[in-house]
């Protein structure tokens, strides 16, 4: 009689073998899960299957030897991804790539080794037991949930494989956690109990009603009211793609969220997602949602959250960190970096929360900043969520990009229905600038016109142009600011505050900044001054002036062109669209929409609007029956954020003194290097270069840098890299 082995896919340190978790045990766990995850797509069968056979190489004597502490190496993948191929032909390969890549990324396709299609052909790894368990899935047939274009067939196919492969690799976290760590899954699972989308809508509707009867009955608030009504008639209509026009200071940001729950409930849908291209603006409005629906139900994810240091706040903090991994909550607040570049991925930890992105209202906010570089892959990546995953899309902003141009677009976006009746009325209803084209101005010529005013903010056009001019001002006297990213956030966020502060009660306040003011940040001056660039900047600019209103005439925006010319290309192809766009249409306004809709014209017209190819790759002309999709090469490609920058820590702070002081004592310094990001400074390599051979960088561990001449950060302007060569005489006294 036969001896049934017991084969095991997880073990307990220093535990018996029989408190083990059993392989078929935690095979179907992981099938149950992610067959409900991708049934959010329709996809069940292959959730199922792909959670089946992941694991099942591991029913083999060598895999078992290694568990109770064996050095041998052994791939326990590739035996799942072969009997995929068997079971689904051709199509299967789709789950061979997400088994295949469980733990390490999903591979390239291609028979040089390491690919996907050279492991099916030439695995070497011991032939493994074909359990019982496995018989559901051996048996059943896969049959593709959806149709898909023969246009778009490849990239449908591709994005296909990673939400089966997020299902995947969440569902098998979530039970090896559940039996390796039940200390760190019940904290997941735990209180507070996250409320409902119907929940919250009735929170938003409180809120609303309350922020109405308080309202003063100005113009501008009643038009607000007139945005907010026309956001909720168009929620009835079905999931497809929608954009909200509205001019700066128009309510988009709390109309756009009281549409998408609206929408979400009255469809059933499962989630909102707001995507926000500049972390200048995430904390602002992650602060105003957790206001209105309570902290534990906005998931606020992006690089420079700070962990609260209240010891109360530390079960929050672990949840938070939890939630981040697979985006289990029902309201995400994220940059556009962390949304589209986890589409792109590869990797498990970013593609994890992916499948949590089917069935969710997304609310891209400042649309028009998606990068021209990357535009196609990522309107052919919001196609397949609205065409196949059951999701909406809200494209918000006041300065609408033409995403449905198809002369110029190849991936352009289906019609859009826009949510407002009547944009160019509220528009015309709403206008509180002027704009004025001034010509060319010396940084002198601009600092003596700001000096005339009382308060006034100038976004220059570089880093160093506002520096120079900043240093022109007469900033002896209180009230003279600057902003740039060459300041930590946290500093940034100091002198804000005062900003405000000085507006609030109508006190003196010049303020020179980069274009870092322009997206989100809540400032109101009377005048404002913006080097020439894209139509769409100089709109953003003009929405910090007047912004509430309260000036009796029309807020005055002064365009003037530098006398030295930026170098980036890019912002002078915009420059020179602006040009084209007012020659075209000279009487039209230059922040109206039609106005902007032309530039947005004429700059996709001749922009490579996907610099890396990365369509192409996914969706060849002539698709190969083997389904050879570059996963990790594209995932390599797709990087909004080119990484020629390292991140500088800035030690002004004793809050950042004590968490460097606790890095250089520890051997685990992610979780510090997280609490430090609102310290850190982005340098790129060249500066870095000059500052660290200049003797101004300690490394830490050997690879984490800390400023160490205090000479190179200026409280006004921050960091300076030309003087980082030079020490405060006091600072080299031992």
């Amino acid at each position: 009689m036969k001896t049934e082995i017991k084969y095991y896919a997880h073990s307990l340190q220093e535990k018996p073998k029989q408190e083990w978790q059993l392989l078929a045990n935690h095979l179907t766990n992981v099938a149950d899960m992610a067959g409900c995850f991708s049934d959010s797509f329709r996809a069940k069968k292959w959730g199922y299957c792909a959670g089946l056979l992941h694991d099942a190489g591991k029913a083999t004597s060598a895999f078992q030897r290694r568990l109770e502490g064996s050095p041998e190496r052994v791939d326990h993948s590739t035996f799942g991804a072969i009997r995929a191929k068997e079971i689904g032909g051709n199509l299967g390969l789709l789950l061979s790539y997400a088994i295949a890549g469980h733990h390490g990324g999903i591979p390239d396709g291609g028979e040089q080794e390491t690919q996907l299609h050279f492991r099916l052909k030439h695995n070497k790894s011991p032939e493994a037991e074909r359990l019982d368990v496995l018989k559901p899935c051996i048996d059943g047939k896969l049959d593709f949930p959806f149709k898909i274009s023969r246009e778009n067939g490849g990239f449908s196919l591709s994005f296909f494989t990673r939400m089966i492969f997020s299902c995947l690799v969440d569902a098998d976290f979530i039970d090896t956690e559940k039996f390796c760590a039940p200390e760190i899954f019940r904290e997941r699972v735990g209180f507070p109990k996250k409320k409902n989308l119907l929940e919250l809508q009735q929170d938003m509707k409180a809120y609303m009603e309350k922020i109405l009867a308080e309202a003063q009955p100005t113009y501008v608030n009643g038009l607000r009211k007139t945005i907010l009504k026309q956001c909720e008639d168009k929620a009835l209509f079905p999931p497809q793609f929608f954009s909200l026009t509205v001019p700066t200071g128009g309510g988009k940001t709390l109309s756009s969220m009281n549409f998408a729950l609206d929408h979400a409930t009255e469809h059933g849908m499962n989630r909102i997602i707001y995507a926000i291209p500049f972390t200048s603006i995430i904390e602002q409005n992650a602060e105003i949602f957790q206001n209105i629906f309570g902290q534990d139900s906005v998931l606020e994810h992006h690089c420079n959250y700070k962990e609260s240091e209240d010891p109360e706040d530390s079960p929050y903090n672990r949840r938070r960190g939890l939630a981040t991994e697979n985006w289990d909550n029902p309201i995400i607040v994220t940059t556009n970096v962390q949304f589209f570049e986890s589409l792109f991925s590869n990797k498990s930890s970013r593609c994890r929360k992916l499948h949590s992105i089917a069935r969710s209202v997304i609310v891209l906010d400042e649309a028009q900043a998606v990068p021209t570089d990357y535009l196609e892959p990522c309107l052919a990546a919001l196609r397949e969520l609205v065409d196949h995953y059951g999701c909406t899309i809200v494209l918000c902003t006041a300065t609408q990009p033409a995403f449905d141009d198809t002369s110029s677009l190849r991936a352009a976006l289906p019609k859009l229905t826009e949510i407002i009746d009547d944009p160019d009325q509220i528009f015309s209803k709403l206008k509180r600038t002027e704009v004025s084209f001034i010509g060319e101005k010396t940084d002198e010529e601009v600092a003596e016109l700001i000096n005339y005013q009382g308060q006034a903010l100038c976004i220059a056009a570089t880093k160093a142009q506002a520096r120079t001019i900043f240093n022109l001002v007469n900033n002896d006297a209180a009230g003279v600011f600057h902003l740039s990213t060459n300041m930590y956030p946290l500093h940034r966020k100091q002198i804000l505050a005062k900003i405000k502060e000085r507006l609030k009660e109508n006190k003196k306040c010049i303020v020179v900044s980069t274009s870092l003011v322009e997206a989100g940040v809540d400032l109101d001056f009377p005048v404002v001054f913006r080097a020439i660039a894209g139509l769409d900047s100089i709109a953003q600019a003009a929405g910090r002036c007047n912004r509430e209103g309260k000036m009796e005439g029309f807020g005055q925006v002064f365009v003037f062109e530098p006398e030295k010319k930026p170098r980036m290309p890019w912002l002078n192809r915009c420059i020179s669209k602006t040009a084209e766009t007012m020659r075209s249409i000279p009487d039209c306004d230059p922040i109206g929409i039609m106005a902007m809709r032309r530039y947005f014209e004429l700059l996709y017209d001749i922009e490579d609007l996907d610099k890396k190819q990365i369509v192409r790759l996914l969706n060849p002309k002539i698709l190969d029956k083997n389904l050879l999709f570059p996963f990790k090469e594209v995932a390599q490609a797709f990087k909004f954020i080119e990484e020629d920058t390292v991140g500088v820590v800035i030690p002004r702070e004793s809050e950042a003194q004590k968490l460097i002081e606790q890095l250089r004592h520890t051997e685990f310094p992610g979780a510090l290097l997280r609490k430090l990001q609102p310290y850190l400074v982005a340098v790129r390599t060249g500066e870095y270069t000059r500052l660290y051979t200049g003797g101004a960088i300690e490394l830490i561990h050997g690879e984490i840098p800390i400023l160490q001449n205090e000479a190179a950060y200026s409280h006004d302007v921050g960091l300076v890299v030309e003087n980082g060569e030079t020490w405060n005489p006091d600072d080299l006294i031992i």
